[in-house]
This record gives C-alpha cells, sequence and structure tokens, in this order.
C-alpha cells in the first residue's frame, strides 16, 4: 500500500494512540483506513467525491472473504445477522464454529466494492467484536 504522510494536531495525536494502545486497533494505520471506509460510506461524502471525476466510486465487482471472532451470545448474533440479510445476495458463503466462549464467522462476499466497503463499515460497528479481518481477492 502506498503511504501518505498526515499532519495532525496533538490532541488527535493522542486519541490515535489511546485507541490503538487500549487494542482497539492493531495499529494508526487500519485506525485510520477504517476511519476513512467510514467516511466513504456516508451518503453526503459520497454525493461529494461523485463530484469529480477522479473520485467516482469504482464499478467493478470484487471477492472479498471476512473473518469474524467474537462472543458466542445471543445479542451479538441478534446484531450480525441483522447486518448479514442486507447483503444476503452477495454473501456467497458462511461458515461459522463456535470455540467457547467465542464464534468464529468465515464469510465469503462477491458484489461492488462500495456494497464490500459499507459492509465492512457495518461490521466493525459491532462493539462486541474481538477480531475482524477482511480482504479483497481481486
Amino acid at each position: 500500500m502506498p503511504i501518505i504522510s498526515v499532519s495532525l494536531s496533538e490532541s488527535l495525536k493522542k486519541f490515535i494512540n489511546k485507541l490503538v494502545s487500549k487494542n482497539q486497533y492493531d495499529n494508526k494505520s487500519k485506525l485510520i483506513r477504517d476511519a476513512l471506509l467510514r467516511l466513504m460510506s456516508t451518503e453526503d461524502i459520497s454525493a461529494t467525491l461523485n463530484e469529480y471525476s477522479e473520485f467516482t466510486p469504482i464499478a467493478k465487482n470484487i471477492i472479498g472473504n471476512m473473518i469474524i471472532v467474537a462472543p458466542n451470545e445471543y445479542h451479538v448474533h441478534k446484531k450480525l445477522n441483522r447486518i448479514e440479510n442486507v447483503y444476503k445476495d452477495q454473501i456467497v458463503s458462511k461458515n461459522q464454529n463456535f470455540v467457547s466462549p467465542n464464534f468464529i464467522t468465515f464469510m465469503i462476499f462477491d458484489g461492488s466494492l462500495q456494497d464490500f466497503q459499507k459492509l465492512v463499515v457495518e461490521i466493525n460497528s459491532i462493539e462486541e467484536i474481538k477480531n475482524f479481518r477482511y480482504l479483497i481477492i481481486n
């Protein structure tokens, strides 16, 4: 991935370091990437970006996979199932394993890059998730 330098205020720097040190994110890059994905998924930002041809969303379909580790609790399953239902046409495969006290979900996604980004943001919003990894295959 390309590297970009960014100037931040001292308070933002401390905030980022605090989130990373509390193990809410693996590193600063992942935190910033996730924040940008969330920003990109909002309608206001998407509409603004569409005004500029260089920022036109990529229309190609992608294959992506996701691994989710979360507590094996009813309310967590309910949150995840609600999100999965929205993307049921793009989630082509799902496997779950239960390893007490957690469950591990493996999903394969086949759809637009924008839908994958939205799905990732929604899954990331589930606070109880212990670990979440995703990979775009093509």
